[in-house]
This record gives C-alpha cells, sequence and structure tokens, in this order.
C-alpha cells in the first residue's frame, strides 16, 4: 500500500490521532521528492514532523530526491535528523534555448512583458516567475495592459482561485501565467513552451527552466537581470552566475517552531520522561503553564488548553496573519509582520492582479482588513515607512570576518510601520511621496541574526559638510548592498532577511525576516567574507556618479527609509577597510541611535 501525501496532512492527522494517523504505525518507507523545497521556516517545521513519525514508527526508511541542491548530503541529514547515502545521477532533458538578458534601457518588468508578448503572439505557452508577490501582480497589469492572456498564481491567493488558473492554463484556454516560485515544481499546469525568470540562483533557475519542452518540443527561456546590485555585477561578471549555486538552509532549532512542534509530539504520543532530553527546557516550560500534566512517568497534554493554540499553528509559517476580506468575503491572507508593511491603511494591495486600496485595517485586537475597489488607471502603489529597533538577547557565537568581529545572536526586534510613500506605476523609481499614518502599526518579534561593527569612513567624513550625515548614510548603504550582494554567495537569502543600522555607531544587524529565525542569516554568517568582497565590486563597478548611489548599487526595494541617508563614497570606503582587513569589534546597541532600515 502507498500514501501519497503531505506534511501538512501528516502533521494535522498525527496530532489530532485520527484514524488515518494509525495507519501511519505500519509505514516502513517515506519517499521524500523536492528536498529542496524544504527550506526555512516550512522546513524546520518538516524536520519537526518527521521526528514526530520517527516516535510512530521508528524503523522508518527515508529516501529524498532533488535535482538542484548543490549540498544535498549535509542538507537532508540536517533535514530528516540521520544520516544519509548520497547517490547521484542524470536525467534527460529536451532542447531548450536559453539567454541571459540586461535591460540596459528599459526597466526589468518592461523587458519581461517584450519577451512575453513575442513568446505568446506566436501562440508559445508561457511562465514567467517574479521573486516576491508584488512583482507578479504588477507583471501581469501591464501585461494584461498589453492585451496579453495572463493571470497570477501565488501564495495568498485562495486555494481555488489558484486552482482555476492552473486549469484555464493546462486546458489551453490562458497564454500565460505570472508566478511566485508556487509553480516551480510540482504543480501539473500541462504544456509549457516558455519560461520567463526574474534573478535568481542558478540551480532554481534549472528548476524553472525543467517546466518548458517536456513534450519534444524546443523550449524557450530567459533570465532577465535586473535593475539592481546582483544583476549589475552579473553583467559584469556573467560566469560567476552559473557557479554561484544556493546553499538550501533551515534553522532546526528555531525556538517557536520547537514550542508548537513539542505540544504536538506529546498528542500524537505522550511523551516518556526519559526521551527528548534536547527538548527538556521546552517541556517544562509547558507544564508549568498547563499545557503538558506528568503522569506516570509521561508527560501527557492538556487537549482543551492546547487545542486552539495548535489549530491555529501553520507549518508553512510562524505567527498570526490577518485575513484580507472584499464585500465581505474572504479573498486571501497574509502573515504577520510583512502584513502591517502591506495593509496598513490607505495601502495599495495586489490581489489576482487587480490593484485594491486598504479600507480598515482592525489590528490588533480583529485581525482582519477590508479592500475596496481602485479605479484602474490609477498611477499609484504604496511601500511602508519603517522603522526596527534590535536588542541583543544572546550571543551564540563569534568570529572574525577579515578583521570585523561579527557576531551570530539571539535578536529582540521592534517595528512600527508609520507611513508609506506612493510609487507611480511603470516607472522603476525607488522614491516616492511621503504620507503618514495617522496611528502607526507596531509589531515586536524574536529571531536570529548577525551584527558587525562598520568602520569609520574618515576619508569621506573629511570631505563632508555634514559629517553625521555623511557617516550614517555609508554605514546605511553598506547593510543595503551586504544584503543585497548576499544573495550570490548564500543562493537567494537576501528575501528573507531584513537589516538595520544604527546611526552614527557602525553597528549593523541583519536577521532572519521570519520569527524565530530561519537559517537565512547563519547562511550568511558562514560565508560573510565573500559576501563584502562581492559588495565591494557592486558599488565599484557600478557608473552611476550619484552621491546616494542608485538601483543597481545601493538601493534596496525594501528600504524601510524611502532610500535615503544612503551615501556610496562612504560605503565604498568603509568595504574597503573591511576587505584590507581593519579591526573592529562589536558593541551594545546605544539608545539615541537613529535606526536605518
Amino acid at each position: 500500500q502507498v500514501i501519497i501525501t503531505n506534511f501538512d496532512v501528516l502533521h494535522y492527522h498525527m496530532w489530532h490521532r485520527s484514524r488515518f494517523a494509525t495507519l501511519l504505525n505500519s509505514v516502513k518507507f517515506l519517499v521524500v521528492d523536492e528536498a529542496h523545497v524544504y527550506s526555512g521556516i516550512f522546513g524546520s517545521n518538516v524536520h519537526y514532523i518527521i521526528k514526530r513519525l520517527k516516535r510512530i514508527c521508528p524503523k522508518l526508511q527515508i529516501i529524498s530526491s532533488s535535482a538542484t541542491l548543490d549540498n544535498a548530503l549535509s542538507f537532508c541529514e540536517q533535514l530528516f535528523g540521520v544520516k544519509m547515502n548520497l547517490v547521484t545521477g542524470s536525467g534527460k532533458k529536451g532542447k531548450i534555448d536559453f539567454s541571459m538578458l540586461f535591460p540596459s534601457l528599459r526597466t526589468q518588468r518592461a523587458l519581461m512583458i517584450e519577451i512575453l508578448k513575442k513568446l505568446t503572439t506566436k501562440k508559445h505557452k508561457t511562465l514567467v516567475f517574479n521573486n516576491s508577490h508584488l512583482n507578479s501582480e504588477l507583471l501581469a497589469m501591464q501585461a494584461r495592459r498589453q492585451k496579453i492572456d495572463i493571470k497570477v498564481h501565488r501564495a495568498g491567493l485562495m486555494a481555488n482561485y489558484r486552482k482555476s488558473v492552473e486549469n484555464s492554463f493546462k486546458n489551453d484556454t490562458l497564454m500565460a501565467i505570472s508566478a511566485t516560485p508556487t509553480l516551480e515544481l510540482g504543480i501539473d499546469v500541462g504544456n509549457v513552451d516558455g519560461v520567463i525568470s526574474s534573478t535568481i540562483p542558478v540551480n532554481r533557475l534549472v528548476q524553472r527552466i525543467g517546466r518548458a519542452a517536456r513534450k519534444g518540443q524546443n523550449g524557450y527561456a530567459f533570465l532577465v537581470l535586473g535593475n539592481d546590485p546582483i544583476s549589475q555585477y552579473y553583467k559584469n561578471h556573467p560566469t560567476d552566475y552559473f557557479e554561484d549555486v544556493e546553499k538550501i538552509y533551515i534553522d532546526p532549532k528555531n525556538p517557536f517552531v520547537e514550542e508548537f512542534q513539542v505540544l504536538a509530539m506529546a498528542c500524537d504520543k505522550p511523551i516518556a520522561k526519559h526521551e527528548l532530553v534536547e527538548h527538556s527546557e521546552v517541556i517544562a516550560r509547558h507544564v508549568s503553564v498547563g499545557n503538558l500534566t506528568a503522569i506516570d512517568n509521561r508527560y501527557v497534554p492538556n487537549y482543551e488548553q492546547i487545542k486552539s493554540l495548535l489549530d491555529d499553528y501553520s507549518i508553512r509559517g510562524i505567527g498570526k496573519s490577518i485575513d484580507i476580506f472584499l464585500n465581505g468575503k474572504k479573498v486571501g491572507e497574509r502573515n504577520l509582520p510583512i502584513a502591517l508593511e502591506e495593509l496598513h491603511q490607505s495601502a495599495v494591495y495586489f490581489l489576482a492582479g487587480i490593484r485594491y486600496k486598504v479600507k480598515e485595517l482592525e489590528y490588533p485586537k480583529k485581525m482582519n482588513v477590508k479592500l475596496e475597489y481602485l479605479p484602474r488607471d490609477y498611477p499609484y502603489y504604496t511601500k511602508a515607512l519603517t522603522e526596527e529597533w534590535p536588542t541583543i538577547k544572546t550571543i551564540f557565537e563569534k568570529r572574525n570576518a577579515n578583521g570585523i568581529e561579527v557576531a551570530f545572536c539571539r535578536l529582540h526586534i521592534q517595528k512600527r510601520v508609520y507611513g508609506y510613500v506612493n510609487i507611480e506605476i511603470g516607472y522603476e523609481v525607488t522614491q516616492g511621496q511621503r504620507v503618514l499614518l495617522e496611528k502607526p502599526l507596531e509589531f515586536d518579534f524574536d529571531t536570529k541574526g548577525i551584527v558587525f561593527k562598520a568602520p569609520k569612513p574618515v576619508i569621506e567624513i573629511g570631505k563632508s559638510e555634514n559629517e553625521e550625515y555623511t557617516e550614517a548614510s555609508g554605514y546605511h548603504a553598506t547593510e543595503h548592498v551586504v544584503i543585497e550582494g548576499s544573495n550570490m554567495i548564500t543562493g537567494g537569502v537576501s528575501q528573507d532577511l531584513g537589516g538595520i543600522s544604527l546611526g552614527t555607531s557602525g553597528l549593523v544587524f541583519i536577521y532572519d525576516s521570519a520569527i524565530g529565525g530561519n537559517g537565512a542569516s547563519k547562511a550568511l554568517y558562514d560565508r560573510l567574507e565573500k559576501a563584502f568582497e562581492r559588495s565591494l565590486y557592486i558599488v565599484k563597478e557600478c557608473p552611476c556618479k550619484s552621491e546616494s548611489g542608485c538601483p543597481r548599487c545601493t538601493y534596496s526595494y525594501r528600504c524601510g527609509n524611502n532610500n535615503e541617508y544612503l551615501h556610496k563614497l562612504a560605503a565604498t570606503e568603509i568595504l574597503q577597510r573591511i576587505n584590507d582587513g581593519e579591526i573592529t569589534e562589536v558593541s551594545e546597541p546605544v539608545e539615541g541611535d537613529k535606526p536605518l532600515v
């Protein structure tokens, strides 16, 4: 007998001890396809679900596969918690014509749409991959204006809508899909002729390209570089792209995942006092608040008390989410803390290629938001303005990267959304008109991250009429470039990172954006020297003459300060000093330093 399922189903039935769960007692083999999917928070949860499964069937044999994992053995041993044997091989692939393009005289999105129009005009069914919700929505909206038959497929949309998009494409009634990584693998959308992708690590690009030409026809694949630091680097060093292989990461020690999963373990099967010694502190905390009770050398769950906790818990994210309503009907959801940046009062929110405006946000008492329609010709979308303050709670380890002392630590992040900017659609501007919220939104959480003290840009400070501005702006620009540059070294982790530079202190914090941590900052911590080296290349090789830099060197689309307080030359000096081995030591944040994010 074979059970085809997913980890969401296993998690649900095991802790509910359903009739389905009783079937799992006799499982001998666990086969996990596409192992590289199980990264970040989801991977941390899957690590525990497998640990729970092994408690029920201790002789479980695990078999896994992946076409794109570079660090397959070490990653799978971490994910599954057992020693693994590596078996390698190769498969057959159809002919696919590939091009890497740089948009020198237009935006990345404009070039992607131009390619898409050429493909769909010739009746080539095409998948367009973007790396964020916003970019997938913007591309679809602008493509439709050019009469391209396209719909959006991404997380956060209702499952029935995503299914309808898949079926339309599969049945040849839809020519194109603008997708996030939701369509990289596993979902059958039928015949695909072309794939267009924004910048992504090469092994994930191979995964995306693999969707094309599966019926023996010629396929077409395009990697479209962007107006960003990574793309600028690859434009100048194209061969490096094919060597910068993504390292998949998880954090099995995420304390928030552990908290919930230990409860689930007790529900699966009472915990004997002699087992799970590595989770003894968590078990003790649950006992102290009545979630678990010690009975006859076993820890037994208090179902009535913990049922709602586990019912609300999602293995694909941590923390609460905000439900999104339109005309009284739920149309989506978004996890905190990112929800506050996208769903604040008067925010423009994209949903299935259509723009809406936030009419009312009920937070924190009620976790929902109401949308209203916007005119089709409304010219703007919004981007949040944020403030953050970091506190170092625990230092796990320290090391020197060149001469810079860097600490990997547990951080407490206080986040505040205080306004937004309006950005005109169709123009890749990164600064917009500021609007302040009447009532700022606040959220705080624990996570993991790194901190280092950047060297003082003495030369540029000496030239400046505003020394404090130049120094603080240099540190802020350095934080931007290191995070963006980390994509090449660690394989796309910048999507999972946040950053803060603290005024003129020189302290730079780079942290996991997921509550509790997701392993991204640890991946950067382990490869920080290379990230510093690439960051210096980025600012030195960018031809722009602007004091603040530009989107191809110092700007970041994630910047919560509207890409203000940036100084390219100061950042260049800082990065040069770091790469030359200047010595600094980490210090504690001081109240009064202006945080720049």
